[in-house]
Parts: C-alpha cells; sequence; structure tokens
C-alpha cells in the first residue's frame, strides 16, 4: 500500500515530483505531516501529526457509531491521540512539502486554516479520498472529496450537481450538506461541503430512527413530484436496459434482460432516490435525518429503491448476511418494505426485480466483483434474489440453482 500513500501524498502536496512525498518513519521536520492508522501496510487513516486536537478531532468528530464495539473503539483511538501519544502508538507517517498544498488551498476555500484527515476504504473501483477539514479550534468545518480517476471524477461531478438542484428543496425531515466549491486541483477534480453535525447531541424530540428514515426516504423520492407509466417505452427503461446491455454475455446479464421482459407492462410511479442510502451516509440527531453522499442521486426511477437497498445493505455490511441469502429475504419483504411508499403489493414484485438488476449492473457495470466485495459478486446473488419474489419470478432465474429447487418444489 506504499505506493498508494506516495500517491495520496503526490495530491496532498500538489506536486508531481515523487521525491516530494515522504512515506515511512522519521518524517522531515519541515513537512506538511500526517500520522498513518494504522500502518503503511493497511492504511484506512491519516490525521494531522503533532496535533493532538485535530486528530482526536479527525476521529471523534466523524459519522456516528453504529455500535457498541465501534463506539468503543473510536473513544480509545481519539484518546490516544488526545493524550499525545498517537505518534509512539502509529509511527508510519506521510510528509509532503509545505507551500501549496491542498491544505492550504482548502483554507483559502473555507475561509479559516484547515488541517486535514484523510479516510480511505479498502480497495475498490470507487475508493477516492475524503478529507475532513478541521480548523483552528478543533472543530469539522467541511469535508472535501477528490476524483482521482475516470469512475471517482464522474460520481464527484454527479454529487455536485445533485447538491446543487437539491440546495433550495424542502427535504424535511431529511438536511443535506452544504455546497461550498467545485473545482479542479491539478488533474483531479475536488468538491467540497460543509459538515453536517453528527457528532453533537441533538435536544428536543428525537425522531424514531426507523420512522424518520422512511420520512426522509419519502421526501426525497417526492422532491420532482411523482409520475406514473407503463414501465416499457419510458427513458428509465431504455437507461436501465443500456445499462444491462453493456454487461455482454455473462450469466446476470440474461437474468436482468429476463427481468426487463417480464416488467414491461408494470405500472410504476416515478421519482427520485438517493442511490446509495444506507447507515453509514446517515444519522438521526434530533428531529433530522443527516443525509450525505449524493454521488448516485438519481431522478425518474420506481418509488422505493432506496428502502430496498438500505434493507439489503445492512444484512451484507452491518450484519455480515451472505448476499444470496440477504437478497432473497428483500425480495420476500418487499411488497411489506414497499406499502409505506405507496406501492401496492401487486406492483412490489417488480419493482423489487427492477431494483436488483439496477443495483446489480451498476456493480458489474463499475467492476465491484473484480476487487472481492461480497455484493459486486453479482451472479451469486441476483438468482436468489428473483427467486424470492415468487413462482412466477423464480422461473427468470433460469438454470440458477435456486430457480432449479424452488420450481421443483
Amino acid at each position: 500500500m506504499s505506493s498508494y500513500l506516495h500517491e495520496l501524498g503526490r495530491l496532498l502536496g500538489g506536486d508531481g515530483a515523487s521525491g516530494e512525498v515522504f512515506v515511512g518513519r522519521g518524517a522531515p521536520g519541515a513537512a506538511e505531516t500526517y500520522t498513518v492508522v494504522p500502518n503503511a501496510a493497511s492504511p484506512r487513516l491519516l490525521v494531522p501529526h503533532g496535533d493532538r486536537r485535530a486528530a482526536s478531532a479527525a476521529i471523534s468528530h466523524t459519522s456516528a457509531p453504529r455500535s457498541v464495539k465501534d463506539r468503543l473503539r473510536q473513544r480509545v483511538l481519539s484518546g490516544v491521540f488526545a493524550t499525545g501519544v498517537g505518534g509512539l502508538v502509529f509511527r508510519d507517517q506521510v510528509a509532503v512539502r509545505r507551500g501549496g498544498t491542498l491544505a492550504e488551498h482548502l483554507s483559502e476555500v473555507v475561509g479559516t486554516s484547515v488541517r486535514m484527515s484523510v479516510r480511505f476504504g479498502p480497495p475498490r473501483a470507487n475508493r477516492k479520498p475524503v478529507l475532513q477539514l478541521i480548523d483552528a479550534k478543533a472543530r469539522t468545518v467541511g469535508y472535501a472529496k477528490v476524483g482521482v480517476n475516470e469512475l471517482t471524477t464522474t460520481l464527484i461531478r454527479a454529487e455536485h450537481a445533485a447538491l446543487a438542484d437539491l440546495a433550495d428543496r424542502d427535504l424535511a425531515p431529511a438536511r443535506i450538506p452544504e455546497l461550498l466549491h467545485f473545482g479542479p486541483w491539478g488533474d483531479a477534480q475536488l468538491l467540497v461541503m460543509k459538515a453536517l453535525p453528527v457528532w453533537r447531541q441533538a435536544g428536543g424530540p428525537q425522531l424514531d430512527p426507523a420512522e424518520g428514515t422512511i420520512a426522509a426516504m419519502r421526501s426525497l423520492a417526492r422532491v420532482h413530484g411523482v409520475s406514473t407509466g407503463r414501465f416499457s417505452g419510458g427513458s428509465y427503461a431504455e437507461r436501465l436496459s443500456a445499462q444491462v446491455d453493456a454487461l455482454g454475455d455473462r450469466p446476470a446479464a440474461h437474468l436482468m434482460r429476463g427481468v426487463l421482459a417480464a416488467c414491461a407492462d408494470a405500472e410504476l410511479s416515478y421519482g427520485c432516490w438517493h442511490g446509495d442510502w444506507n447507515g453509514g451516509n446517515m444519522s438521526i440527531r434530533g428531529g433530522e435525518v443527516l443525509l450525505w453522499d449524493f454521488e448516485r442521486f438519481t431522478a425518474d426511477v420506481p418509488v422505493g429503491y432506496d428502502v430496498l437497498h438500505f434493507e439489503l445493505h445492512e444484512a451484507v455490511t452491518v450484519h455480515g448476511a451472505v448476499p444470496a441469502i440477504a437478497a432473497a429475504d428483500v425480495a420476500a419483504r418487499a411488497a411489506a418494505l414497499l406499502a409505506p411508499f405507496g406501492v401496492d403489493a401487486d406492483v412490489a414484485p417488480a419493482v423489487a426485480a427492477l431494483y436488483f438488476t439496477e443495483i446489480g449492473s451498476r456493480y458489474l457495470g463499475d467492476r465491484q466483483d473484480g476487487f472481492g466485495t461480497p455484493m459486486g459478486r453479482v451472479d451469486e446473488w441476483i438468482g436468489p434474489a428473483l427467486a424470492g419474489l415468487g413462482k412466477d419470478w423464480a422461473a427468470l432465474a433460469g438454470k440458477s440453482q435456486v430457480g432449479e429447487e424452488n420450481d421443483g418444489e
């Protein structure tokens, strides 16, 4: 991973010269330096080196922990840096020369001097640096995303367009980030947003998490109004068909084409969806649902996609469910999940089948199957997902094992 850190260092320094980036232990004293957590071999986080308040804030002022274990880990890690021993526990560093750095550029953008923390996940097609901007009082004042390749740049541009479109809309109880800046940084694309206060304890009445989430999903779905129409011949059918056709002849694509054909006459309601609504992209504070990561926001899709995606994502990534089992379970519960969105029970199977086709073709189109992510192995779960929608839908699974088993019952 040191090569990735070198590339990241060049991005942070704003200079293409590899000699200006240091990765290892004992960084030059005159450099802008970051501590690597946990280490250079498997980095997940960079925090400002030598600034205990900023480093501690980088850890505690992020998304709210979603489990007792995560909460404990966050508190311990924040405490390690708050006491000033973080640099002794975590020895690896990334350093770039001072002068013309990204941190200095972002300080001008937000109007105050900031230090940065950098988060990045495991290797995947849409991995990009996410920068947390921390002011002199150790307050998180903003976040920046950096597009570093064709896919991530496309996603950042899409998020900018979505946030600009939604900026003056009434999305209550949802609250979204405020745009601060959009522009180039060398060869990369930069999107800067004001931070949502996910770390603050809100007073007053508290939203019920389940009810608040559904209310926010409904609000976003209806932000541009809701239309109805036959699936076949509509703009969404055209977009989705092209997305599936781009996959060629792989097994999952054959099943998806079966879905498109079977749903041709379905009368559906169309609205907007967030595109990646999951527990890691939201936080409930008081009477608001704080919501971010609008890279996949799209209009003119069947109403209800967000709740199906949320349930599937939570089952796999939070609870560790096998994707095929989780997808089949979401399919079996589709009518109940979609009812709060006004989707009739007899239409729910078509909406769910189209959602599985949408998300499966997206993952394959982004080549997520090549990065080892569980949901990226679409060929393994698309058949069980369709089979879970009922006996007629199981026939769409063709020769898949689950389809054959269900047909034999």
